[in-house]
């Protein structure tokens, strides 16, 4: 496993050498030098403290969009999902932590009658990582993150709070500046754009899900969409299934039978044997039709 080449003394919350496998939705990866499972209140000391001692800092929410390596990671391991879980209505604003699970925010928005987040219900992320990414659909009444949000507040490297609009970063398909690892999403604040009835919304939601079970493997081990979609009308499933890749495997990853830019964990994959089939892809993809797929999942290593 990576190691710091130097003694560091780390507070008594974390946690040292723990398995990631289990926190990766790939259910893929070694150990972490250190977790801790922080409030929104405790995270800025601890990413002060990271940062002071060069220690790089990983977030995870569910785990979903990464591929953890198989020797683990050298720093200090972020998880939300359990402890940053806030979820509150103020006024015409849904207010969420980083670590909220995007299907209850699809549900609780569609109980208050908030139009415009059916198509979080099928995204196995969380607000932080969701936002971080710009997530959404590209087909299917196509959205994204970007379009819902009004504000949010981060962390800095030096433990300060910081409220920032979209405008004040740059956002593009599948990316945003808050990649770059200088800022942690803490919580999120969504506007109400237009009203609707409870009913009418949960009805659209629950279409959508059905629609994303129809067409996607939901209920394997994967990590979400693997590429993300070309220019052009053509998703990248399409162009892997004409590449003749579907349902083809390396080691234990599978390209998912049901839908072609989805990696199957068959049961022992290797992060080895998920990069290797990436690799494949993209060669066979680039031969085939003269595309070269950009991978929309994030490698941390």
């Amino acid at each position: 496993m990576h190691s710091l080449k130097r003694k560091v003394e780390p507070p008594l919350s974390f946690k040292e050498e723990v398995p990631l496998a289990p926190y990766s939705t790939w259910h893929i990866g070694g150990p972490a030098r250190w977790l801790v499972e922080p409030t929104v209140e405790e995270l800025p000391s601890l990413i002060k403290w990271a940062f002071h001692h060069d220690v790089p800092v990983y977030f995870l929410g569910r785990g979903s969009n990464i591929l953890i390596d198989d020797a683990g990671l050298p720093g200090l391991v972020v998880v939300t999902r359990n402890s940053m879980t806030e979820l509150r209505r103020e006024k015409d604003l849904i207010v969420a932590d980083s670590g909220v699970f995007l299907p209850h925010l699809s549900q609780f928005a569609a109980k208050a009658g908030f139009l415009g987040f059916e198509f979080l219900i099928g995204i196995p992320g969380t607000v932080g990582g969701a936002l971080a990414m710009n997530s959404g659909l590209t087909v299917f009444r196509p959205r994204e993150m970007a379009s819902i949000v009004k504000d949010f507040d981060v962390v800095n490297v030096d433990g300060s709070f910081e409220t920032l609009t979209l405008e004040e970063i740059n956002v593009g398909y599948r990316r945003t500046d808050l990649l770059s690892g200088k800022r942690f999403v803490t919580r999120v604040r969504f506007r109400l754009e237009s009203k609707g009835d409870p009913e009418e919304i949960r009805s659209s939601t629950l279409a959508h899900l059905a629609e994303r079970k129809r067409k996607q493997p939901l209920d394997k081990p994967t990590a979400g969409s693997t590429f993300k979609s070309p220019p052009g009308s053509k998703g990248a499933g399409w162009y892997i299934e004409q590449a003749g890749l579907k349902g083809f495997q390396i080691g234990q990853a599978k390209v998912s039978p049901r839908h072609a830019n989805w990696i199957e964990n068959l049961g022992n994959a290797t992060a080895a044997d998920v990069r290797s089939l990436i690799e494949h892809i993209q060669n066979r993809v680039k031969v085939h039709s003269d595309i070269q797929l950009e991978p929309e999942v994030i490698f941390f290593d």
